[in-house]
């Protein structure tokens, strides 16, 4: 037990004097009465919220130009001269973190003088780091991608980070046989090239190919300030296989299709969108299509709609986006149900089949292709009337005719019903569209009458006949089923023996001897059926 009591005590004393060592090189604890003491190399921690307080004591006198005091921080810092921090003597550049504070120690600064270091009221957590002397040095400190891997046209973006903000002449590609000027982007200690389009006119001539060379140049390459230089900065990639191409499109704003309706029926072409490919796809690649409404950035609350679609595939090179048989309207898709008169498609992750991007000339997209339409809502009006009218006796009706009013767009079907009862079963009989009759309104351009031929069936008496036509959608993606549905009542009827094996189909084909239509043929009568003399039993 006294073992274990040892132990415990001699660990408790190392964790102390490592505490102590700690509190040694960190003197202070950041704090307007008790500020952190910083040495060359030192390393700080902000508390967040926490007003920062630093000082910095000169540690010799300083004989030679070029000294300078730097602090590396992740919150905006600033150096001061005095304690009051009213003579602000640094330079503080970044527009994001890390901040980089320089002061220039004027030759013959004695040993001793104080720099005041303050960060007011910091947003992160984080640190200060502190360099006396030269400074940092100016150095490519990160790249990405990394230095000898492949580089392909579809994703050619690269990032260089650097330990200073810097400046350089040009920059230059030089990829296999062929030199290219390239805009490189700097900001502050980072610089961006996206060089994708430079990498393509080089494939598509036949002067780049798989395995060459790639190469950037950066010339003459300094620091912000003009203090630190490196000179030319060189990059080294090879190249990845010439990128799919996207050759052809169907359905695009470009295409024959320049706006997504609010409703496009699954029987038509429109809202079949496809996209074709030089080369053969990825069919295992991660694909997404994101259709997308509204106001991204609306205070609003639900102003913003998105709907995944999932792509398929009509042949090797061909990706298919199906935008067909589903109703969008602002009601339903946006809270204050406003028409912002576009739509926007994005498609991503298109691959080859060997998992290289697609070439797209969208920037910083890998494989990533966006249409904007225009969106448009259908406006459909419906108005019907049944003659006979519903609710009247069908028997002895030859013909059922509706009169139809449509504004927008004409509604199509594939024929019309008749639902029935017969000894106590629901029963119904199909009407072909081939039988029914459209006919023009002379005195309304908007209206015609659709006259349905009534077929010969058995029905109980006292019971109810259900007629309406058969339309799989209406023009503006709506249910207007009411306007085209009818009931009737009946007294009942059955049909002559010997009808009833013959086709509903052929019903228009039952005549008298004198050549007149029947409808309801009678027992004991001789009638022309589907061209021959038929006698009914």
């Amino acid at each position: 037990m006294n073992t274990f009591k040892g132990l415990r005590q001699y660990f408790l004393l190392i964790l102390l004097a490592i505490a102590n060592c700690s509190l040694s090189f960190a003197q202070g604890s950041g704090t307007e009465n008790d500020p952190y003491i910083m040495e060359d190399g030192g390393e700080y921690a902000f508390k967040m919220y926490n007003d920062f307080y630093g000082q910095f004591i000169v540690p010799e006198d300083v004989s030679t130009d070029g000294v300078v005091l730097e602090v590396i921080a992740d919150n905006w810092t600033d150096i001061y001269a005095d304690k009051e921090m009213t003579e602000l003597v640094s330079v503080t550049t970044g527009n994001f973190a890390p901040y980089t504070s320089t002061v220039s120690i004027k030759k013959g600064t004695k040993k001793g003088t104080i720099y005041y270091v303050y960060s007011n009221f910091p947003l992160n957590s984080g640190s200060a780091k502190v360099s006396f002397g030269g400074g940092t040095p100016l150095k490519l400190s990160n790249v990405s991608p990394v230095q000898g891997s492949e580089l392909s046209a579809g994703e050619s973006y690269i990032f260089l980070e650097f330990t200073k903000p810097i400046r350089f002449e040009s920059c230059k590609m030089i990829a296999g046989k062929v030199q290219k000027d390239v805009v490189a982007n700097a900001t502050d200690r980072f610089v961006s090239i996206e060089a994708k389009a430079e990498l393509m006119d080089c494939y598509q001539s036949g002067e780049l190919k798989q395995g060459d060379n790639i190469l950037f140049i950066f010339s003459n390459v300094t620091s912000y300030d003009g203090k630190s230089a490196l000179g030319s900065v060189v990059l080294n990639y090879k190249a990845a296989p010439r990128p799919l191409v996207l050759v052809s499109t169907v359905n695009t704003p470009e295409t024959g299709m320049p706006n997504i309706k609010s409703w496009m029926s699954k029987n038509e072409e429109e809202g079949l969108i496809h996209l074709t490919f030089d080369g053969e796809l990825n069919k295992e690649a991660n694909i997404t299509a994101t259709l997308s409404y509204g106001d991204f950035e609306a205070e609003e609350p639900g102003e913003y709609y998105t709907e995944s679609l999932v792509p398929t595939f009509t042949s090797d090179n061909t990706l298919t986006i199906d935008l067909r048989g589903k109703l969008r309207i602002p009601s339903q898709m946006v809270t204050s149900g406003k028409n912002y008169g576009e739509m926007l498609l994005t498609i991503r992750g298109i691959e080859d089949k060997y998992g290289y991007a697609s070439y797209t000339e969208n920037s910083a997209s890998a494989g990533a292709y966006f249409l904007t339409y225009g969106f448009e809502v259908i406006n459909y009006s419906l108005m019907t009337e049944f003659m006979p009218a519903s609710g009247q006796n069908i028997d002895n009706i030859n013909e059922i005719t509706i009169w139809m009013h449509e504004t927008g767009a004409n509604v199509t079907f594939t024929g019309a019903t008749f639902e029935y009862v017969h000894n106590g079963e629901n029963k119904k009989v199909v009407v072909d569209s081939s039988n029914i009759k459209v006919e023009q309104d002379e005195e309304d351009e908007a209206a015609h009458y659709i006259i349905i031929p009534t077929p010969s069936f058995s029905r109980d008496a006292n019971s109810q006949v259900k007629f309406y036509l058969n339309v799989e959608n209406f023009p503006d993606g709506m249910d207007h089923a009411a306007y085209i549905t009818a009931t009737f009542v009946t007294n009942g009827y059955e049909v002559p023996t010997g009808i009833e094996s013959i086709s509903q189909s052929l019903y228009k084909q039952i005549y008298t001897l004198d050549g007149k239509k029947v409808i309801h043929p009678k027992k004991h009568s001789i009638y022309i059926i589907n061209g021959k003399k038929t006698l009914v039993k």
